[in-house]
């Protein structure tokens, strides 16, 4: 597994797979793994696939990061310890989850050595939540990122995930940061001024024509504005 502390020169690119077959997600990947450094199995592909999308990803791109999109409202420590037994190197689990669950998934993350975000994607004050959870631990293992995320439907009414980066990025001592949800090309100029860790794109690239030039499209733009 890569050291997910060591300081990059720019942030990470992830890509999301918000698919509903392992087949379409691999072919996809197969175009794009130059250019990304973290490979997401999205909820939806995990549901319709299981947790071996997981580890197939894992087992094909051994030096990738595989993040696995579980969003956990409860169940925390087995719910991580199933993705980290799969290959699993991120986990998500809800900000708004029970305080409770979020310490099980620490817990679990601490034993299995892999790293929790907190996706912020129903929180209604992320700003007030992260203030709450960011210093949750369990015998010292705490969040390693914060995730601003504005949801698929959410997107529908063009809500955008930057609208609440800033306020995030403002408290002490918070988490990596990581922004999702209906990013394109001509946002990644907008985040530079933020230290942004992960940058996860789904649709941009999952759902174009050429999801191959998508992705080197980010990539650039990502490197040119950090």
């Amino acid at each position: 597994m890569k050291n997910l502390k060591e300081k990059r020169l720019s942030p990470s690119l992830q890509v999301a797979l918000d698919l509903l077959s392992l087949d379409e997600a691999l072919t996809i990947v197969s175009e794009v793994a130059p250019y990304v450094d973290i490979l997401e199995a999205g909820t939806p592909l995990i549901k319709s696939e299981g947790i071996k999308s997981v580890q197939i990803l894992k087992e094909i791109y051994p030096e990738k990061l595989v993040c696995a999109d579980l969003k956990i409202a409860d169940a925390g420590y087995l719910e991580v310890r199933m993705a980290a037994k799969a290959g699993a190197d991120i986990i998500t689990v809800l900000a708004d989850a029970y305080n409770v669950t979020i310490e099980e998934s620490l817990r679990a993350a601490r034993e299995f050595k892999v790293e929790i975000m907190a996706d912020f994607i129903m929180s209604r004050r992320p700003k007030k939540r992260l203030e709450e959870i960011k210093d949750l631990n369990y015998m010292g293992k705490k969040l390693t990122y914060a995730l601003v995320h504005s949801g698929l439907d959410r997107q529908e009414s063009r809500y955008s995930p930057l609208l609440e980066l800033q306020s995030v990025a403002n408290i002490p001592d918070h988490p990596k940061l990581a922004i999702a949800g209906g990013i394109q090309v001509k946002d990644i100029s907008k985040m530079k001024s933020y230290d942004l860790d992960i940058i996860i794109i789904g649709g941009a690239i999952t759902r174009v024509e050429n999801p191959e030039v998508a992705a080197k499209k980010f990539r650039n733009a990502i490197n040119e504005n950090s």
